[in-house]
């Protein structure tokens, strides 16, 4: 998910020679009789003042065109590991930290420096905030500020204009996604000034506090919500937390046991199927998450709200989840992958069969153009003949998974008739077309209702934070899918974790009602993996040329007629060209599998990003803040010696491939660089694939041992409390995590429909005839018709004329959502919901002869020491433990 930050980052860095030329400029303000070194962009500008001699403190003054929004700027122009203001209006006032990022994620508060106001204004049009940033040039080294001793530096900058904190008087709220961020050169030479001290002398003695509280935090967790509770009058059979790839795979599962199923998804509609209306200003029927193309511009897209802002990793909290905001990168697990996971979960344990449901469903592709031809495709062109002069071979990443060892490929893609795939066209119309099956939108899951061992229900909040329980009938299932850094939250505020983070929960901003302290549930939850990432570029010898960023921002009528026909530039990423996989063996002996991901963004350079996969050595924890968001207090990233040895060896192997003689590429860093020596100095960038925070294992966690859920993804613990999603997973793969997410699903619905002895009932309708057509453009909704997919092993979404009446964004307000046992519907579990917790709507009719896929997808059921105690997971819970306490009964 990361990578398209990443890649991002890196085309800005490559941009940024032009950038030196737009220096900031000088300005005094009149207000304050300062002079900064400014910069203006459309809507924001930011200057700085520094004394001719800096030390630790400097001056600010940030400016912004919004009043709903908020503005920031990173002193050293990049996100991750670097000081980062933000500021808002708020009545008048101007709220205002200093925070950090370790992963593409919401910044949280950093420690030690301090702001002072020297002035602040509003219009009614934006606001202005002049500042004294206090000990902002001594923070810890692993936080990077504004380097003064150089005579230029490197600032960015962001804004959103619409998307407001979460609370806005609250220094360390919550905030959206920034609608718009660049870059820009300050001129640090001229940037320094005698007249300081005195300009400092305006500062008020008033300081923001970078820990800032956000009031009177409740004293215990037995104070129940302030509002309106409502308990909703209709049970469900299976209660499926999180509309990603893990939970609509698994409630599409459980559907067809027949029994009853409600699918709670936290966002809001993505595809234009299921009533996303985001479009592109050229495709009124397409939303902007289904083209491929548009992959690069969806976290800075106007009106985007698709991520979450509460996560300690970009995540996507929208219908589908990540599979609908993520590069679409389709790495089949090879078989290897699941060799240190428990018995029951081996590839020949049913995993390969699992693997094999979801590939006849959701195949994925290295050709994603209808009309055969690769487009944009220079990159390719040239690092395939780079590599197999090198003797590496070309495989098919999609047909040849366990191949990896100094292999290439054409990136295989979720992509299918020129749209992205995943669950919400290939499993998502099944479910919807099952009268048992219930989805709802814009319903936060806040925790697991708990009577010791027993889970009732959930405990929802809509976005009108009016809060709803829905229950599970006796003998029911709650399976949480909220993914690897949501589902540890739940669990937290159900009174399950380390004793630490249920005493935050218990104390935090939200009011969370938790079980008695008595009944905790001591488990090691948050332990987590992650692969870690380092690029570098390579200029092309011999020259090359790429489509311009236009290309697929602004496209040409051409490529939009091509789109039209499921071909074209627009349906392939343009960020993966080619992706490459070998195994390093370290000096320790340890093997590890790295990947990279290859492409450009400047013609005749192509830039190659290193993913440290299967086999790292190092972890870290997830944790929770007291304003419920999670967040990564030990780094998973680049730990150990071993896993440093082990990025360092490939990308040693690939800077000595383009030293050969006649080479086509050659290294565009410093002369005689080394891979040993990159690492170094580079902080690694996060994958954002994480895995364990709920691991799955034999070693009951709630007994001391190191695992969250068994076998059948149980929470250690619980009588019906299960976790299905990438936080379960024993071990980091060796690609991008989203395929792998859906073939464990497969397999653990089967396991959890075993349990209650039962079959996952009749299978579905006959196979699709197989087609030539191609993808037409989506009907509008209304309109009904359908796609043709050509293929009888992808399901077809229709889109039924009844659709409009279910997927309306208003929800109504909380009195009205008080059901009534006259308003419950003649068929209890079965609706498409968009928040609204009155009735549930009958569901569009999705035809069988267009919705299932082919009839065999379906499945009956049978009934080193020091680094050791802390990277590894019995280490993990050994130092957990001894951190923070047994806890917990």
């Amino acid at each position: 998910m990361a990578i398209r930050h990443i890649l991002l980052s890196l085309a800005l860095a490559a941009s940024f020679a032009g950038a030196q030329a737009q220096l900031t400029t000088s300005y005094t303000d009149e207000a304050t009789g300062i002079t900064f070194q400014q910069k203006n962009v459309a809507n924001y500008s930011f200057g700085v003042a520094l004394p001719e001699n800096p030390t630790t403190d400097f001056i600010g003054q940030l400016s912004a065109n919004t009043l709903t929004g908020w503005a920031g700027v990173s002193f050293t122009g990049s996100m991750l590991n670097s000081m980062l203001l933000v500021a808002w209006p708020n009545n008048g006032e101007i709220v205002s930290s200093l925070r950090s990022a370790t992963n593409y994620a919401l910044p949280t508060v950093v420690n030690g420096p301090t702001l002072q106001t020297i002035a602040s204004s509003t219009n009614e049009t934006g606001f202005s905030y002049t500042f004294l940033c206090k000990n902002c040039m001594s923070v810890d080294t692993t936080v990077k500020s504004l380097n003064a001793s150089a005579e230029t530096s490197v600032f960015g900058w962001a804004i959103a204009t619409t998307s407001g904190p979460s609370t806005p008087s609250s220094p360390s709220s919550s905030i959206e996604q920034h609608d718009t961020f660049g870059l820009y050169a300050v001129d640090i030479s001229n940037a320094k000034s005698a007249e300081f001290a005195s300009w400092a002398a305006l500062a008020s003695n008033a300081t923001t506090p970078s820990n800032p509280s956000n009031g009177t935090l409740p004293t215990n967790g037995t104070i129940p919500y302030n509002g309106t509770v409502t308990t909703y009058n209709t049970t469900y059979d299976y209660i499926v937390v999180g509309g990603g790839a893990s939970g609509i795979v698994t409630a599409q599962r459980l559907t067809e046991t027949g029994k009853s199923v409600l699918l709670l998804e936290r966002g809001g509609p993505s595809f234009y199927s299921t009533g996303g209306t985001l479009t592109p200003p050229w495709n009124d029927t397409t939303t902007i998450y289904e083209v491929p193309a548009m992959f690069m511009q969806l976290s800075a897209y106007p009106g985007n709200k698709g991520y979450c802002s509460d996560t300690a990793g970009m995540a996507g909290c929208i219908l589908g989840g990540g599979t609908t905001v993520n590069g679409m990168a389709f790495i089949k697990p090879p078989s290897f992958d699941f060799e240190h996971w428990p018995a029951g979960w081996q590839w020949s344990d049913g995993v390969s069969e699992a693997a094999d449901r979801l590939y006849e469903r959701n195949p994925g592709t290295i050709q994603p153009s209808s009309d055969g031809k690769y487009y944009d495709n220079a990159v390719y062109e040239v690092l395939s003949k780079f590599l197999a002069g090198a003797g590496w071979k070309e495989v098919s990443t999609n047909e040849e998974p366990d191949e990896k060892f100094q292999t290439y490929s054409p990136p295989a893609m979720n992509i299918a008739n020129g749209r992205r795939s995943g669950p919400v066209n290939q499993y998502l119309p099944l479910a919807l077309s099952d009268p048992n099956f219930t989805l709802k939108l814009h319903t936060k899951v806040l925790r697991a209702i708990r009577i010791n061992s027993t889970i009732t229900g959930v405990e929802t909040e809509d976005n009108t934070s009016h809060r709803t329980i829905f229950s599970v009938k006796p003998n029911g299932k709650v399976i949480l899918a909220a993914g690897s850094m949501s589902s540890p939250r739940i669990l937290f505020n159900s009174g399950i974790g380390p004793a630490d983070q249920i005493e935050v929960a218990s104390k935090q901003t939200t009011s969370i009602t938790l079980p008695p302290k008595a009944a905790w549930i001591n488990s090691p939850v948050g332990f987590v993996r992650d692969h870690a990432i380092i690029g570098i570029k390579f200029n092309v010898t011999a020259g090359m040329s790429i489509l311009p960023a236009t290309a697929f921002g602004d496209p040409s009528q051409t490529d939009i007629d091509l789109f039209a026909q499921a071909a074209g530039p627009l349906v392939g990423n343009p960020q993966m060209r080619l992706n490459t996989f070998t195994t390093v063996t370290t000096s320790d002996g340890s093997k590890l599998v790295v990947q990279t991901h290859c492409y450009s963004t400047v013609n005749n350079t192509i830039d190659i990003m290193f993913l440290l996969t299967h086999g790292t050595t190092s972890s870290g924890r997830l944790t929770m803040t007291s304003e419920g968001n999670t967040e990564f207090s030990e780094s998973p990233y680049l730990q150990t010696d071993t896993d440093k040895e082990a990025i360092a060896l490939a990308i040693d192997e690939m800077l000595a491939l383009s030293h050969r003689a006649n080479s086509t590429l050659s290294y565009a860093g410093l002369l005689n660089d080394t891979g040993a020596a990159i690492v170094a100095r580079t902080p690694p960038s996060p994958g954002t694939h994480m895995t364990g925070t709920t691991i799955i294992g034999t070693d009951d966690g709630s007994k001391n041992g190191t695992a969250v859920v068994d076998t059948n993804c149980k929470v250690y613990g619980t009588d019906n409390l299960f976790v299905v999603d990438a936080g379960m997973h024993a071990d980091l793969p060796s690609g991008n995590t989203h395929v792998i997410v859906m073939v464990a699903a497969e397999h653990a619905a089967k396991k959890i429909i075993a349990l209650d002895g039962g079959s996952n009932g009749t299978s579905p309708s006959a196979p699709i005839a197989s087609s030539s057509a191609v993808l037409a453009p989506a009907p509008a909704i209304g309109a009904g018709g359908g796609y043709d997919t050509g293929s009888s092993s992808v399901v077809v979404i229709s889109t039924p004329a009844v659709i409009p009446s279910l997927v309306s964004d208003a929800l109504s307000s909380p009195a009205a959502q008080t059901p009534s046992p006259s308003a419950a519907p003649a068929n209890p579990g079965s609706g498409y919901d968009q928040g609204s917790g009155t009735t549930e709507e009958p569901h569009p009719t999705i035809p069988s002869a267009i919705a299932a896929p082919n009839a065999g997808s379906s499945y009956d059921v049978p009934a080193t020491a020091a680094e050791e105690k802390k990277w590894t997971l019995s280490g993990f819970v050994s130092w957990l433990k001894g951190a923070v306490g047994e806890g917990g009964a």
